[in-house]
């Protein structure tokens, strides 16, 4: 029988064997599993976990919540657990409820590490529910600042108007914003930030860092103008793209607002659109828009999708 010593070891050398290579998940993913399921050893558990993350895999995610409490009394459990549930977890996934409720139990855990990671999965996983929204919101003033900033940048992602005036009192009353902050901005995209961007732009004129084209990129999404330039690269887009559709029996159309847009895809035979759609806006800057990239981007997965 393996030690707990000999079972990390191995647990490591399976993460390492699938991180990066899909290829070998099919005949690892077993073999994780036999030790979740015949182990409870923290060391073991915690290593399995992260393997497990490791993989990016869907039926990896399932393992884990199948064989591992969110409440388990360890913390490195937990917060392997906070770290490896959103990876692999797509839109379509049977186990994305499940994932978010998860992560929404992890977000209130007494660990700030934990907290902090299964806010960065709930903005992962693009979490929207009115629960999750609840969950983020109840942490843009932990007590944490990565946990704080976090949450505050998922909730954005959002669009829930609670993000806005808590950004709005740490851009006033902080000279020292992070980056996480500052694209939180961007995201909200709203222009009663504008001007006091702009003033943290010139009190941090003349330094030229990582900092500088996050902070122009969020100043220019929350310009006045943003919203009605953003309407006029989605009617060409739109259009664009019903171009290059127009003999594979698909048509687009373009649904909710700036910066949270999104393009749905649905036969000229049935114009009732399917639930997932396809955001517009995720880091683009209405004024730099690539549009002709992301139409042919957008053809090409639909079409390929609809041909496999």
């Amino acid at each position: 029988m393996a030690t707990p010593s000999e079972l990390v070891a191995l647990a490591r050398e399976l993460g390492a064997a699938v991180e990066g290579q899909p290829e070998n998940v099919p005949d690892v993913l077993p073999r994780l599993a036999e030790i979740l399921a015949s182990e409870t050893e923290s060391q073991v558990v915690t290593e399995t976990v992260i393997a497990l993350g490791q993989a990016w895999d869907q039926q990896a995610v399932e393992l884990i919540l199948n064989h591992v409490r969110v409440d388990h009394p360890n913390g490195d459990v937990r917060l392997a657990v906070a770290g490896a549930l959103p990876n692999g977890v797509e839109d379509d996934s049977p186990c994305r409820d499940t994932v978010i409720e998860s992560l929404i139990t992890l977000s209130r855990d007494e660990s700030s590490d934990v907290r902090d990671w299964a806010c960065f999965g709930l903005g992962q996983v693009e979490a929207s529910s009115p629960a999750a929204q609840d969950a983020l919101a109840a942490r843009i003033a932990d007590s944490d600042d990565d946990t704080r900033c976090e949450a505050l940048l998922a909730l954005a992602k959002t669009g829930d108007p609670r993000a806005n005036p808590a950004l709005q009192r740490l851009i006033r009353g902080s000279k020292n914003l992070s980056r996480l902050e500052v694209q939180a901005a961007a995201e909200l995209a709203d222009p009663e930030l504008h001007p006091l961007l702009v003033r943290v732009s010139q009190d941090w004129a003349g330094d030229d860092d990582e900092f500088t084209p996050v902070l122009a990129f969020a100043i220019s999404r929350c310009r006045l103008e943003a919203k009605a330039q953003a309407l006029l690269v989605e009617r060409e887009l739109v259009a664009r793209v019903n171009t290059l559709l127009a003999e594979q029996g698909l048509t687009v159309t373009a649904v909710g607002n700036y910066p949270r847009t999104a393009l749905t895809f649905h036969s000229t035979q049935n114009p009732t659109p399917p639930a997932v759609l396809d955001a517009i806006w995720p880091n683009e800057d209405p004024w730099e828009y690539p549009l002709e990239q992301i139409a042919q981007s957008f053809v090409f997965s639909h079409v390929n999708g609809n041909q496999e």
